[in-house]
């Protein structure tokens, strides 16, 4: 019984580590999802290669997140695993319905933290605390870049590249009259 009762509480820590981690990478500037899913892959160590976490590298803040997050899954895991070994050990010994007590208890827990983890209504509760706490105690800097660039009237910030067969190269801007094709640029850089 004491196993199944850590066992909730090693993955409930989990799941706090892995919140606040999203928040402090939004603080960084990362979108929310973008966020969440770089904070799940470093807990578990499962290591995707995309752009985000090309991203995550080359930001000093990110790296240090994405560390500490390694290091705690990694001693997370551990004490999962070994908590749950623990249980199972535990009632070994014991009669089937000491079986399906635990069972019944750690799939009853393991319900409710997904359903508390997937919760939009705590999540919004949860994560003004949390990004209060980290700028008022911790070393991340609070840049939101989505609440910058959000814009209206299906307008959007993009990054085109122009190849040198493009119909864009080898004009200038004022050539180009882009303005008029209801785009702005907001900068040029040159390989």
């Amino acid at each position: 019984m004491i196993a199944v009762f850590t066992l909730l509480v090693a993955l409930s820590l989990t799941l706090l580590i892995t919140r606040i981690a999203t928040v402090a990478l939004t603080l960084t500037g990362m979108s929310r999802q973008s966020a969440q899913f770089q904070a799940r892959s470093a807990l578990t160590g499962c290591g995707f290669t995309t752009d985000e976490s090309e991203a995550v590298m080359k930001h000093p803040v990110r790296r240090r997140i994405v560390l500490t997050l390694m290091l705690l899954g990694n001693a997370g895991i551990v004490t999962v695993i070994g908590t749950l070994v623990a249980s199972l050990a535990g009632v070994a010994g014991g009669t089937y319905l000491d079986w399906v007590q635990n069972l019944s208890m750690l799939a009853a827990g393991v319900a409710a933290l997904m359903l508390l983890a997937n919760s939009r209504w705590i999540d919004r509760r949860m994560s003004p605390i949390i990004e209060w706490a980290l700028v008022r105690f911790g070393r991340v800097q609070a840049c939101d870049y989505a609440a910058l660039f959000r814009l209206a009237n299906g307008y959007a910030i993009s990054e085109l590249l122009v190849a040198e067969d493009d119909w864009l190269a080898d004009r200038s801007l004022m050539e180009l009259n882009l303005p008029a094709e209801g785009v702005l640029v907001l900068g040029v850089q040159r390989a």
